[in-house]
Parts: C-alpha cells; sequence; structure tokens
C-alpha cells in the first residue's frame, strides 16, 4: 500500500513530528526580539558610505560562536533596509572622508569595524559559498561515462555576488556572477546554469531580482566523471570556478576556484563487510549523506532525496540568519520529495527513542560542525574523545536536511541484502550478550553501513514493541520513491524467516493474514496515526524449502571474512559480534533468547523502496570585498561591490593558535622553514602567538586582526604556520581572528582569542 509522506495532507499526525518542527522554527530568533526602539544610528563620519543600519547597535543574543565579542542590541530589525538599499546606499557620495591611505590597517580599520560590529554580515555585503561533494566517486574505464552521484555543486549566498554591467546603450543593471563545475585532471566543460532562489526558497527569475532577500544561487555540476587516464590517481576535487559577469569587450575577472574536499576514487562498491574501523568507507553518526533511488539501474532514472517547502537554515560567518526570512509566514509544510536535477546532503543520527525528540526538558546537543543546524533532543551524545561513531543495519535513526534543518521521523535503516530483499533481525544463537545499541526492540545491530550500499528505511513504530517470541514480528512501511513524491510503502507479504532454525520450528505460529493493503495509520502514531494491530502471515516450515531461491548465505561469508586465519568453522547461525554489541542491553532485551526472534527474517519490499547511499562532504568559503579595494581606491564608484583585481583563492584560514607556553608544537613535517624559524631566538617570542591554519603566502602575507584592532606584528613562517603578537589593548571580550589582504579583502574565521 502507499501512503503519503507529505506533511501537507490529509492526516493530522505530519510525518515531521510537531516537535520536529518546533525545533526547526525554533532555531530562527522570533523577529519581535528587534522590535524594541532603540538609540539613532550614530555614524562616525569617516564611514559615510556606510549604511546606517550595519553601525547602529551589536547583535542581541547567543549567536555562537561570537557570544563573548558581540553585546546586546535594541536594534528594530524589522525596519532594517532591505538588501538592495544596503548596496545602493554604500556608493560613496563622491570622494568619502575616508579618502585614501597609503596604510592597510588605516584604511580597512573602518570598514572592519562595521564588518565586526553589523547584526547581519550577509546583508553588509559577505559573500558565502559552499562546496558539496560526494567522499567517494567511481572511476569510468575506457569509454564508459559513470558520472559522480550525486554530483558536485556550488551555493553561492549573498547580494554582493551580483555586480554592475553595463552593455550597449543600456543603463547599468546588476548580473549574477557565471560559474563552471569541473574535476581536477580533467577537462573543463561548459558553463554551468545557476539556479537563484530566495531566501524563502522561492526561485525568481535572473532578470527581474527581488528585494527585501538574500539570494542564494546553486549550481550543479552534471555529467562530471573521472576517466582512467591516471590509473594511480586515489584522490579528486570538484573545482568551482566563479567569474564575475562582464560588460561588453571586458576580459574574464575570475572571482576564485574553490576547490571541495577531497573525494576518494573507487572501482567499484566493496561488497564485502566492512570493518568500522575502515572510517572512510563507513558512514558514522552525526556526518552528512546523500540518498539516491534508481528504478532498474538506470543512471537516467537518477533521483535525488530533498526536502520541499521549507526555508533555507543558512547563516553568516557571525551566525546570524538570513535576511528575508520569516518562519511565520511559510505557506507550505515540509516534505520529503524526489528530484533529478538537485540534491540535499542530509545529517544522519543515532537516536535514543527512549529520549524524547522535543520540548523544553530536552535541550539539542550541539551540532557536529559549528555550521550545521542543531540536531534533534534524541541523537545519542558524541564521544568524547572525538572518535566517529559508526552507523550499524537495524538501528533507529533520523535525517536532518542540512540547508533547511527540517528533522525527519524516527527511521530503521535497514540492509538490501539482494535485489529488493530487505534483512532484519534479533539475537541469534550462540550470540549471547550481543546488545541491541540504539536498535529496534528486540534487534542486534547488523554490518556497519558503507558508502554505495543499497538500502532501505522502515519508518519506526513506538507502539509495534518487541515481536512475540518465534514470530519474525510485523513489517513497518518503507520510505519510497514513485515518481517526484516520497511516501511509505507497506509490504503486503510481511517479514518472513531467512534461515531455519530449531527455535523458528517450533515457536514461529501463524498469525492472522495481513489485508493487502491497509490505511495510513498503520505505519507509528506519532507520525502516521494509531496501530491497527494487523500482521502479514508468517510463513510456515514447509516453505522454508523454497523461500530462499538458492541465495547465497550470509554467515559463512561473515565468518570467513572475520576467521583471520582461524581454522575452526563458526557454527551457521552464529552472528559476529560488533563492536556496538559489547555493551549491556538498552532495551531490556534478555540474553537467553526467549524474549526475541531466533533467526534473522528477510522481507521483500519492491524497488521503489530501495535507495543508495553515499557520505558527502562541504567546504564552505567566507569572505567580504569591501566597498573599496586598497590597491583600487580613485576608481568610481557603483552601487555594487568590486572586483578583486585577483582572485580570493588559494583561500587563507584559520584553524587554531597557540598561546607562548604551548606554542613548541611541531609544525607538519613538510614545514623545515618553519621550524628553522622557530629555532632562531626572536625578541617577541615570549608574547608570540602560533597561528595554524592553510594557504598562508610569503609573497602576498596577510594582516592580523583580532575583531577590528590589528596585530602589531605578524610574520608568515610557511603555508601553514604564521607567527603574530596579540592586540595591545586587553579586553574581556573574546574577539575573532580575522586575516585581511593586502587588496583589503577580508577572510573571518571561527577561532576566537583569548
Amino acid at each position: 500500500m502507499i501512503d503519503d509522506f507529505a506533511m501537507g495532507n490529509i492526516s493530522s499526525n505530519p510525518p515531521f513530528s510537531p516537535s520536529a518542527i518546533q525545533h526547526f522554527q525554533g532555531r530562527f530568533p522570533p523577529e519581535n526580539r528587534f522590535s524594541h526602539p532603540g538609540p539613532s544610528p550614530i555614524v562616525p563620519s569617516h564611514v559615510s558610505g556606510i549604511p546606517p543600519h550595519v553601525t547602529s547597535s551589536y547583535r542581541d543574543g547567543p549567536v555562537s560562536p561570537y557570544v563573548d565579542y558581540i553585546g546586546s542590541s535594541h536594534q528594530d530589525m524589522s525596519r532594517m533596509p532591505t538588501v538592495d538599499e544596503t548596496l545602493a546606499r554604500m556608493k560613496l557620495h563622491g570622494q568619502s572622508i575616508m579618502g585614501t591611505s597609503n596604510d592597510l590597517h588605516t584604511f580597512i580599520r573602518p570598514y572592519l569595524e562595521q564588518y565586526v560590529r553589523t547584526p547581519n554580515r550577509l546583508a553588509f555585503g559577505e559573500r558565502t559559498v559552499i562546496v558539496m561533494s560526494s567522499k567517494v566517486a567511481q572511476k569510468s574505464y575506457g569509454t564508459e561515462k559513470r558520472f559522480l552521484c550525486p554530483p558536485p555543486t556550488a551555493i553561492m549566498i549573498g547580494n554582493s555576488w551580483w555586480a554592475d554591467v553595463v552593455r550597449r546603450g543600456e543603463d547599468p543593471k546588476l548580473c549574477p556572477p557565471r560559474v563552471v563545475i569541473s574535476i581536477s585532471g580533467e577537462p573543463a566543460p561548459q558553463e554551468g546554469s545557476i539556479e537563484w532562489t530566495g531566501s524563502s526558497g522561492k526561485s525568481f527569475d535572473v532578470s527581474d531580482p527581488p528585494t527585501g532577500t538574500t539570494y542564494i544561487g546553486r549550481c550543479v555540476g552534471k555529467q562530471l566523471f573521472i576517466s582512467d587516464v591516471d590509473e594511480k590517481k586515489k584522490k579528486v576535487e570538484a573545482l568551482v570556478k566563479i567569474t564575475a559577469p562582464s560588460s561588453d569587450d571586458e576580459p574574464e575577472r575570475v572571482i576564485g576556484v574553490f576547490p571541495s574536499r577531497p573525494i576518494k576514487v573507487i572501482s567499484k562498491p566493496s561488497k564485502k563487510r566492512q570493518s568500522a574501523k575502515n572510517l572512510e568507507l563507513c558512514i558514522n553518526h552525526g556526518s552528512t549523506i546523500s540518498l539516491f533511488h534508481r528504478l532498474r539501474s538506470q543512471t537516467v532514472s537518477t533521483k535525488y532525496l530533498c526536502v520541499s517547502g521549507s526555508g533555507s537554515s543558512f547563516k553568516g560567518s557571525d551566525g546570524a540568519p538570513l535576511m528575508g526570512l520569516d518562519q511565520r509566514s511559510r505557506s507550505t509544510t515540509p516534505s520529503f520529495i524526489a528530484r533529478t536535477a538537485s540534491w540535499d546532503p542530509f545529517v544522519m543520527y543515532i537516536v535514543d527513542v527512549n529520549k524524547p525528540a522535543g520540548g523544553i526538558d530536552a535541550p539539542p546537543p550541539p551540532p557536529p560542525q559549528p555550521e550545521y543546524p542543531s540536531p534533534p533532543p534524541n541523537a545519542i551524545p558524541f564521544s568524547n574523545n572525538g572518535s566517529q561513531i559508526p552507523i550499524y543495519y537495524n538501528q533507529t535513526v533520523v535525517l536532518q536536511c542540512l540547508t533547511s534543518g527540517v528533522v525527519s521521523p524516527v527511521l530503521i535503516i535497514r540492509k538490501v541484502d539482494h535485489q529488493t530483499t530487505v534483512v532484519g533481525g534479533g539475537l541469534q544463537e550462540g550470540a549471547k550478550g550481543v546488545a541491541d545499541h540504539y536498535c529496534s526492540p528486540g534487534e542486534v545491530c547488523g554490518d556497519p553501513v558503507s558508502q554505495l550500499h543499497k538500502i532501505a528505511f522502515e519508518v519506526y513504530d513506538n507502539n509495534k514493541g518487541t515481536p512475540e517470541a518465534g514470530t519474525p514480528g510485523l513489517t513497518g512501511a518503507f520510505l519510497s520513491c514513485m515518481g517526484e513524491k516520497v511516501n511509505t510503502y507497506r509490504p503486503i507479504d510481511g517479514r518472513q524467516w531467512k534461515h531455519t532454525s530449531p527455535n523458528a520450528e517450533t515457536n514461529s505460529p501463524t498469525l492472522p493474514g495481513s489485508p493487502i493493503a491497509s490505511n495510513a495509520s498503520s505505519t507509528g502514531s506519532d507520525y502516521f496515526g494509531p496501530n491497527p494491530g494487523s500482521a502479514p502471515a508468517s510463513p510456515s516450515t514447509s516453505e522454508f524449502a523454497s523461500n530462499d531461491g538458492g541465495r547465497v548465505k550470509k554467515p559463512p561469508k561473515r565468518s570467513s571474512s572475520s576467521a583471520g586465519g582461524m581454522s575452526k568453522p563458526v557454527p551457521k547461525n552464529r552472528r559476529r559480534p560488533s563492536s556496538a554489541g559489547s555493551v549491556s542491553s538498552r532495551r531490556g532485551s534478555t540474553s537467553d533468547g526467549g524474549a526475541v526472534s531466533g533467526a534473522l527474517w528477510e522481507v521483500d519490499i519492491g524497488e521503489t523502496s530501495v535507495w543508495t547511499i553515499v557520505g558527502t562532504d562541504q567546504i564552505r568559503y567566507n569572505f567580504y570585498v569591501p566597498p573599496v579595494l586598497f590597491d583600487n581606491q580613485h576608481v568610481s564608484q557603483t552601487s555594487s561591490f568590486p572586483i578583486p583585481s585577483k582572485p580570493v583563492t588559494p583561500f587563507p584560514g584559520v584553524v587554531k593558535y597557540l598561546p607562548p607556553d604551548r606554542a613548541a608544537e611541531v609544525p607538519k613535517s613538510n614545514c623545515a622553514s618553519s621550524r628553522a624559524v622557530l629555532s632562531k631566538p626572536n625578541p617577541h617570542a615570549s608574547k608570540m602567538l602560533t597561528v595554524y591554519g592553510e594557504n598562508f603566502s610569503k609573497t602576498d602575507p596577510v594582516s592580523v586582526f583580532f575583531g577590528s584592532e590589528p596585530s602589531p606584528f605578524s610574520e608568515v613562517r610557511c603555508t601553514e604556520v604564521l607567527g603574530c603578537l596579540p592586540p595591545e589593548t586587553q579586553s574581556p571580550k573574546r574577539r575573532p581572528i580575522i586575516l585581511i589582504r593586502s587588496d583589503g579583502v577580508v577572510f573571518p574565521s571561527n577561532t576566537m582569542y583569548p
């Protein structure tokens, strides 16, 4: 049967739980917290070109990680000028009193003071690039073309990406940038098409951009593949080349070439049981994934799981939400949807179903990355030592859309064993004491979930409970892709024993037959209504011989991969205990095997419910180009932001810093010059901070600022290490470390001092 998996259906129980929706809405501060009448903005005379609303106040509320640095605000955000007015006001009237300066620190400091104090950096002019890609990709051999799934995608956030373009006989017009996405070492394809939306997710025509919202551009790198020209190639990168719109007869001006995280090149997905120690090929708790569905393995039918009907949860580098985003005016309810042209990354969390999924008494754990939305409160905690927690089959999980923050209902991740057959089950004979470890009640962990595995999602029903002794239990509904709709499908035949066992022969009574189609209320009371209690038929013992159809048995295969040179055979029904099973049961499942089924079961879920899972990566680049650049102070100003004379990439970034008493940490082995500098005496050594990062240049060294105050002295030691003195004025408030390039381009970081 088919159940609609959209929140807008007639059912009063939405598939995304009410707590998830409250949680989603709660992540955006209510507009009225800015409604207190505030003082008139005081604009320093030397920044007459800066719009008043970005100079008048600090932000209100604890938006990590700037909570200690930025004070309280009484700014009326509801009356803030639109982004378009902001851009227009940044046009300097004649030559501003700021005038020209021969000193970068003097020149940039007024702009920087406003940048670090503005209530919304993206509205002030900050730009963001997010490059999304898969963690692994298959190589193409000969003439075949295995396109990357999901395709590398670039997301540009901010209105200052758009620039004035003058074409013959026309007035200056704001135009968007151009994007080409390619794979390193492969020929560059043609220019990609960009879909532009406002912060609410609504698309708009580039010839008529809206006002009062933040522009988000998404470009998908289609038909990209990795050739076999370089046989030794182990990793590649997706390269996003962004160029400014150009006027007639104007040369191409490259804003930057932004690489993705490394993509591991594989020949084909491994069918072996993955070791949980192989973190590169495992799917881990709190990591991002993409899910795609194909009919009859045809690449042309590939559809990606996405969330529809929701605004964006993107924030600026200061943690402030997008301008023009009002959750109260959302007209549609979020739902899953399948798209062919784009994809959404999902954060996958293991959840403890015994914990509340929301409410005042259940504060959410901190996100695995600062820019991620807050996880659901029932997500299990991360390990204290930072080690990864692999996800195993049969565990209860949720999917949280990274771009919208919407959280799915609780799902059980299932292994697709063969074509459309899903397997699951409880404790086996001889494997007593293996815990369920956040599994569906009465079950134990299966194999670790691995890259490019075929999987399925069974909707968790908290009313179903542990299966009766000797029975495989009732089947739930599965997430299903029907065209562009994502629904739930309940298998007609139900679960059947996968192998015979003495326990199954004596303790598997036949249950009443299930109707061929039941209503939507049978998939879980939290989201789809009450459970009617009907169950599919259990097979009789006479059916077992023909049930498997000669399929390869898994237990021997599993034992051979874990034998490690042992000649002693492993019993047929023995489950290999996983690392997740070394602790006592969390759901009271007994170790005598009496309260759980005695064998693995299987169920045919049909082709529409089979998904392929692949881990994904995101890298984010934030930068700010001031209204006037230091190396081009006399150019006539337009209403748009200037384009730097050279690309902003390679992108300098800060990872961490060490104070003087800890700065003897040895730099990377390939950084000999840094060690040489450290060995020489330096008059500043007793106070010097050591900053670790990437893409520091000796020929074009960056300046280091703490908030808006410059470091009195800095030196680049190598591409990954620089030394600098802390600011001369001591402040009890923490300040962000910011890098300034010689032309005035600003590179913020999440690293705070002290």
